[in-house]
């Protein structure tokens, strides 16, 4: 009776405390794991060239990234920037703070994502894309069209103070 009753209690642990494991989203773990690369990223080291800022995290199975701070995110006239170069005219006038421009990334081992795409509103163009947490910590996104041959690697850094969210 007393080994059912020790067997229950620790069954009846396990399953909470798998549930509560299982509650917790990834990305409140963003940063804490070497090769997560959930949570926000900026464009750029030097703080100088840093334009904008992306939170990456899960879209269903697959990764994706909203534009999560803009270093200029109004436009001359003072209102909020567009997607206006967008090639879809019902698009145009998205706001840009919040706008999904990573879609579609598959983990794939060895801490690279595949099957990606990243959108450029300054152009409006779609590209190929593949991420991979470098050893140092920074995110290599290399954008492409046809065979990766043919693209550019962009490198992302973790932000090194506290970004406010654009509106």
């Amino acid at each position: 009776m007393q080994l059912y009753s020790i067997r229950q209690h620790f069954s009846v642990c396990l399953v909470v405390s798998l549930s509560l494991t299982s509650a917790i989203s990834p990305s409140a773990f963003a940063g804490s794991v070497a090769n997560d690369i959930h949570g926000l990223w900026i464009n750029n080291k030097d703080v100088d060239k840093q334009k904008f800022a992306v939170m990456v995290e899960d879209c269903g199975n697959k990764l994706c990234g909203r534009l999560y701070w803009l270093k200029k995110p109004l436009s001359a006239s003072g209102l909020p920037k567009r997607d206006k170069h967008n090639p879809n005219e019902a698009l145009r006038d998205r706001p840009l703070c919040g706008l999904q421009i990573l879609t579609g990334f598959q983990y794939v081992g060895d801490n690279t994502w595949n099957a990606g795409e990243i959108y450029n509103p300054d152009d409006g163009l779609t590209f190929s894309s593949t991420m991979k947490l470098a050893p140092e910590g920074s995110l290599k996104i290399r954008g492409y069209v046809g065979i990766s041959l043919f693209g550019k690697t962009l490198e992302w850094v973790r932000p090194t103070e506290e970004i406010a969210r654009c509106k």
